[in-house]
């Protein structure tokens, strides 16, 4: 039986020095683009946890250089070669289930399982299998990330590492144009330049698994997990959590009245537990220095120079990455069935090519704003995003989340600390009196039933002077 608190990707994450010995074969690669793309990769999937998707079509438009977020879309039109092949795999997924439904197919089997021939048979035999929505598909849901909740925002300016590589790449590319296959050859090189690592074991599932069980390590909650993966479930953050231990380990101590003493729930002394990314010290061959040989180091102040060297640059609306039709892949159309034109693409925020807000430049779309994601929700931009610099709010207000929880909580809990004494204390009144009825009405007399007036009096006395005061507790300390 399969045990349902199995993590198969999280048995081959690689611990905190596989991973290092893993980087520091990557800066190994001789020819240097390809060094640089592969310290991209193993940074984003075995930090960040990005997926192999995610990662090949990041570009700088889904980048908020000032905060320090990598925005992933909900959509971002591509025509790619891999976008054409999920297209694909969507098209004959409901071509097979119109098929099972007219019980001409075995409802037991799925798309994924089909070989080359049946999956043309499929493709021959479905109504719904035509050229034009196969188009239809691509154009209006390419590129999307996998689930909803994966369309999310996760934080990388907490490292000068992180944040040296993707300017760096973006200084020399669009996007990563490497196929996964391409990719794949980038990890297994650089796992066989490192030291005890089996090249069979790496791909890019189980370095994103190296990522997440490192989110995890960082984590205070499920839910906090569940964002930053872009999981549907947040079961799976909770079983990471669970393997992890570090909460568990917490709460324990807590429970036993040792909280002072228990481990730390974020590992202590990041910079040495995780020195790839929490130590900016430069390593031999690498492609990018997280602090020059000048002393500048890619921190906020970097991030916010090239905010504003960006901010004003009109963005692409279409992907860069380069489009290519998989003419001889299983199930898919003819040369002479299907073509490819980019200006049928659906635009991010639906919004219209005929908008006020879209200009074009040599024939591509392009629009001003910060991320692809803030066309998609332009109310979530702060009005001071175009200021000049030197008037930005947001730079000179003190907006630290601890500030806000610390007045506003204690406060709360000073109200909710009185008012529960007072609830307390009206408890205790209140069950005096109820003794009081009990002896007199019910001991006595052979059980003799209150009167409707005094029972009455005394539902009246209950809600106002316990309910009530209870209830405004219980606000104060969940608001």
């Amino acid at each position: 039986m399969t045990n349902p608190n199995a993590l198969p990707s999280a048995d081959k994450a690689l611990n905190t020095d596989a991973y290092f010995r893993l980087y520091q074969g990557a800066l190994k690669i001789k020819n240097p683009s390809a060094r640089l793309a592969a310290c991209y990769i193993i940074l984003l999937a075995g930090r960040l946890g990005l997926r192999l998707q995610e990662i090949q079509h990041l570009r700088e438009e889904w980048i908020d250089w000032r905060r320090g977020e990598i925005k992933i879309p909900s959509y971002d039109p591509c025509g790619c070669k891999r976008c054409w092949l999920t297209a694909r795999d969507i098209w004959g997924r409901r071509g097979l289930k119109e098929l099972q439904d007219k019980g001409e197919w075995a409802d037991d089997v799925k798309w994924r399982d089909l070989n080359a021939d049946a999956r043309d048979t499929v493709v021959e035999k479905a109504s719904y299998c035509r050229p034009e929505t196969l188009e239809d598909i691509l154009y209006s849901e390419r590129w999307e990330p996998k689930y909803d909740r994966s369309a999310r925002t996760v934080p990388f300016g907490w490292s000068e590492r992180i944040t040296a590589c993707l300017m760096t790449f973006f200084d020399h590319n669009d996007c990563l144009q490497h196929q996964r296959y391409s990719v794949s050859r980038l990890i297994t090189k650089a796992a066989e330049n490192a030291n005890g690592l089996d090249p069979d074991e790496l791909s890019p599932h189980p370095l994103r698994a190296t990522g997440l069980t490192f989110l995890a390590d960082i984590s205070v909650d499920p839910k906090m997990l569940c964002d930053l993966a872009g999981w549907q479930d947040i079961q799976t953050a909770a079983r990471y959590l669970r393997q992890s231990g570090r909460i568990t380990s917490h709460k324990v101590y807590s429970l036993l009245g040792k909280e002072d003493e228990a481990p730390p729930v974020v590992p202590a002394e990041p910079g040495y537990r995780y020195p790839v990314v929490m130590n900016p010290t430069p390593f031999q061959g690498e492609p990018f220095a997280p602090i020059t040989p000048d002393g500048i180091r890619f921190d906020r102040d970097v991030r916010l120079t090239r905010h504003h060297e960006q901010r004003d640059t009109p963005i692409q609306l279409v992907h860069p990455r380069k489009a290519s039709l998989p003419f001889k892949y299983a199930g898919f159309p003819d040369v002479d069935e299907l073509s490819y034109d980019p200006r049928k693409h659906d635009l991010p925020g639906n919004i219209k090519r005929d908008s006020d807000r879209v200009q074009f430049e040599d024939g591509r779309p392009v629009t001003t704003a910060t991320t692809i994601a803030d066309i998609e929700d332009p109310h979530r931009v702060d009005p001071s995003e175009h200021a000049p610099p030197e008037d930005y709010r947001a730079e000179t207000v003190d907006t630290r989340l601890s500030d806000y929880y610390d007045g506003d909580h204690d406060s709360n809990r000073m109200a909710a600390a009185t008012i529960t004494g007072a609830a307390a204390f009206s408890v205790g009144a209140v069950w005096s009196r109820l003794g009081q009825e009990w002896t007199e009405y019910w001991t006595a007399d052979e059980g003799a039933v209150p009167s409707a007036e005094r029972l009455a009096k005394g539902m009246a006395a209950y809600l106002v002077l316990v309910v009530g005061p209870l209830a405004v507790d219980l606000s104060l300390l969940f608001q």
